[in-house]
């Protein structure tokens, strides 16, 4: 099935084919590069942010990396949104030995789709993640423990807000583009509705104007893993609660033809009738336990609960999109994948036909990916995704200081 077009519904057709063949001949033979090897960064907020809930969390600390120069005006900012297990190591690698680098390496670097010649990349780390900014690990000032449950709610717009406060602690006020996939992509849409006088460009990947019901149910199910694990089983529960709750959003984030094409129905050479029997078992399993090394339950709680009350048109709208779109003022492009049923294609065209019945720069390019929600960060996906990345970002840029 790798290579054949899988067609979309037809009422998406008309919105974006004309935009994906264009954007398919943009594509430049340029060679790519590397950005190397790259420093994490911080930022020190003693102040703290003050929350949509009303709290203020103090102090703050983020994380942050950028690849690529700076213009002197600032004019050539990318703000990268990465997805909820990812942090701010996007691309590069930390040291010579790194076994992986950056998580969207494939797509930022030389004449990659964001072009680091071109561009001035940075990537923060989202409250309440595990990987270097303040979360449910930071030490808790009133107690001098760590947060854990004692951890404020957090929301979409507060991950916002700590990206704003990173970018103007560097003197940036202004983004060429913000570009986000999956829960990214929340970030980058609600970018371009709350500070619409501040973004050139959008591009939001795999990420709806709202969580669907589905995507609650799915999180609900992955919280309680943990919670109950926490109840019954103190921190040791909690973590083998947050391996059932990755092996459920794992498949998620998959599709069926993704699953049939890695294991079918192989078997491992296991004998016990309870123990792991089929590929995919193992699979799941395998990916579980390389996750508890990297993340942790405490902040998966927070994290997914951010998601489920993602919802622009309530949040701006008073419970109606169009009025929240109405605030936009940036050029948007969104990007979807036939086979993710996570965050299906009909919740980004809900979205577009909104803007675009208001008069907004909207378009919408649906790629033919049999690999489910994570096919934007698929190898394989690589020649279809970034020319659609590359024409987008580099269009009408002859105004951009280094483009």
């Amino acid at each position: 099935m790798t290579g054949e077009r899988v067609a979309p519904p037809r009422d998406l057709q008309a919105t974006m084919e004309p935009t994906l063949d264009a954007a398919l001949r943009a594509d430049a033979p340029a060679s790519e590069g590397e950005v190397g090897l790259v420093a994490p960064q911080r930022a020190v907020f003693p102040n703290g942010l003050a929350l949509t809930n009303g709290q203020r969390l103090a102090p703050v600390e983020a994380a942050y990396e950028t690849y690529g120069a700076l213009a002197p005006d600032k004019s050539n900012v990318i703000l990268l949104c990465h997805a909820l297990s990812g942090g701010a190591h996007a691309a590069g690698r930390h040291h010579p030995d790194e076994r992986k680098p950056g998580w969207w390496d494939l797509y930022i670097g030389p004449n990659k789709a964001l072009d680091t010649n071109r561009f001035f990349i940075i990537c923060v780390n989202v409250l309440a993640s595990p990987y270097g900014t303040t979360s449910p690990l930071s030490i808790d000032p009133a107690t001098g423990e760590p947060y854990h449950l004692n951890f404020p709610p957090i929301r979409v717009a507060d991950w916002v807000e700590l990206e704003r406060m990173v970018l103007e602690s560097l003197g940036i006020e202004r983004l060429y583009a913000v570009v986000g996939g999956s829960t990214g992509g929340m970030r980058a849409f609600e970018w371009a509705v709350r500070y619409p006088e501040r973004v050139r460009k959008a591009l939001v990947i795999a990420a709806p104007a709202r969580s669907s019901p589905m995507v609650i149910a799915l999180n609900h199910i992955q919280r309680q893993t943990i919670l109950m694990g926490l109840e019954h089983g103190g921190l040791d529960g909690a973590n083998r609660g947050l391996m059932l709750a990755r092996m459920l959003a794992h498949i998620s984030y998959l599709s069926e033809h993704a699953l049939w094409s890695k294991f079918g129905r192989d078997t491992t050479p296991e004998t016990e009738f309870w123990s792991v029997l089929f590929q995919v078992e193992s699979y799941l399993e395998y990916k579980a336990t390389t996750f508890l090394q990297r993340f942790d339950p405490f902040c998966y709680l927070y994290i997914t609960r951010a998601m489920d009350a993602f919802d622009l048109g309530y949040t701006y709208g008073g419970g109606d999109l169009r009025r929240a779109m109405e605030r936009v003022q940036a050029t948007m492009r969104f990007v979807s994948f036939t086979s993710d049923w996570l965050f299906p294609p009909s919740g980004q065209q809900e979205a577009v036909e909104v803007l675009q019945s208001l008069g907004k720069r909207a378009d919408h390019v649906v790629i033919d990916s049999p690999w489910g929600h994570d096919s934007f960060l698929v190898e394989r996906v690589k020649p279809q995704l970034k020319p659609v990345l590359k024409e987008f970002l580099e269009r009408d840029a002859d105004g951009v200081a280094g483009v």
